[in-house]
């Protein structure tokens, strides 16, 4: 009986000490219409997105698509770059027009030599069928035009729209935070930030925010402070591990963010 109640008493101690903070994110928000960010976007980073696609009624030898269910087929699509999917959509159900409006739109990271690929499939509970494998043409001279996508051709005559645009950005700091017991550490710096650019890193500690200290603020001081100076500039003493503090500054500006940082983009 002893031991039982030994056991529990460490058990809730363990619970008791597993601390869940607080993760807070200064603010990002669409730039005005006609407003130009600074920097610009990186010139490896650009925005893509299936626009749409056009498939052919009947495969090359003359079958329907789909033998249960209805005739249409179940297509996704793919944009492939050097053998590695990058871009994969979900599946659109019975439809030769489909425009998978539920897809990711984000920024990836793409590489002058890089060899691209669009691919379109018929998804299928045994076995996927391919629809169409195309090599993307040079997509960076494309971006230079004013055509609203790129139009690939397959050779079975469908045809599939992409738009390749360069980087949506967003205006912001692109730092995120947690407020932990009498402390604050930066948990989060989006790649293509001010805070990115000013040397900052997760894991760093917020020791001041615009000469006050941290461990003295009350709640909701910390982040009134940050959000409040953003677009003036907020001066910031931090500290990584056993590291001497230093003092970054931090504007609003560019933020390009890539896929996967999780931030959802027009």
């Amino acid at each position: 009986m002893q031991t039982r109640v030994l056991s529990l008493s460490l058990l809730i101690g363990t619970v008791a000490c597993s601390a869940v903070y607080p993760e807070l994110s200064s603010p990002l928000r669409a730039p005005p219409p006609d407003f130009r960010l600074e920097p610009p976007p990186p010139s490896d980073l650009f925005f893509f997105r299936f626009a749409g696609a056009d498939i052919p009624t009947k495969t090359r030898d003359g079958r329907h698509w789909d033998s249960v269910g209805g005739e249409a087929p179940d297509p996704y699509a793919k944009l492939v770059v050097n053998g590695k999917d990058l871009v994969v959509t979900s599946v659109q159900s019975d439809t030769i027009r489909p425009t998978w409006p539920d897809q990711e739109r984000a920024n990836y990271r793409i590489n002058p030599s890089d060899e691209l690929k669009i691919e379109l499939w018929d998804s299928n509970p045994l076995n996927n069928h391919p629809i169409c494998r195309e090599r993307v043409p040079s997509f960076q001279d494309f971006v230079k035009t004013d055509e609203p996508y790129m139009e690939i051709e397959c050779d079975n005559g469908g045809r599939v729209r992409l738009v390749v645009e360069p980087a949506h950005g967003r205006l912001g700091l692109g730092l995120s935070y947690e407020l932990r017991t009498a402390q604050a550490v930066v948990t989060r710096v989006l790649a293509e930030s001010p805070a990115s650019r000013a040397g900052l890193h997760a894991g760093d500690e917020i020791l001041r925010v615009q000469g006050v200290e941290v461990k003295s603020m009350e709640s909701g001081k910390l982040q009134s402070l940050i959000n409040a100076n953003a677009s003036l500039g907020v001066k910031l003493e931090v500290r990584l591990g056993e590291s001497a503090p230093r003092e970054v500054t931090l504007r609003d500006g560019a933020v390009y963010p890539v896929a996967g940082e999780g931030v959802a983009l027009e």
